[in-house]
């Protein structure tokens, strides 16, 4: 899914992260461009990446409909056409439903996967 917007931008995101200051400084002090790659460019390009990718779960749906379409095979697409030309007005909400959440478990997903990549993200213990 998407596969060539994830890569740009992970590229991008990289070379940004290649003519950083920290990067500079990590070269300087002898670290090699694999290691600057290794110890500083990783964490930086994965949450982007990560990011893209389950913001592009949403494409699924769309993906569905075209398959359905291509192959004659009923489902979520076809149900969603029929739906809509009957005046099917509560099939219309459930699917519209369904795939909001599908959608918000996605990003759900993300977020709580970007504490496991970077701690700095990790919301703070307040108690005090």
């Amino acid at each position: 899914m998407g596969v060539a917007n994830i890569a740009l931008q992970t590229r991008e995101k990289l070379i940004q992260v290649l003519n950083s200051n920290y990067a500079l400084f990590a070269y300087a002090q002898g670290e090699t461009t694999s290691g600057v790659i290794l110890h500083h460019g990783l964490r930086n390009i994965a949450l982007p990446a990560l990011t893209l990718q389950f913001a592009s779960l949403s494409e699924l749906f769309g993906g569905t409909v075209l398959v359905e379409k291509v192959f004659g095979y009923p489902g979520l697409g076809s149900a969603t056409l029929q739906a809509g030309l009957r005046n099917d007005v509560p099939l219309l909400v459930g699917i519209v439903l369904f795939s909001a959440i599908f959608v918000f478990i996605g990003n759900t997903l993300a977020d709580l996967s970007y504490q496991v990549i970077d701690p700095r993200i990790r919301i703070a213990d307040t108690r005090a």
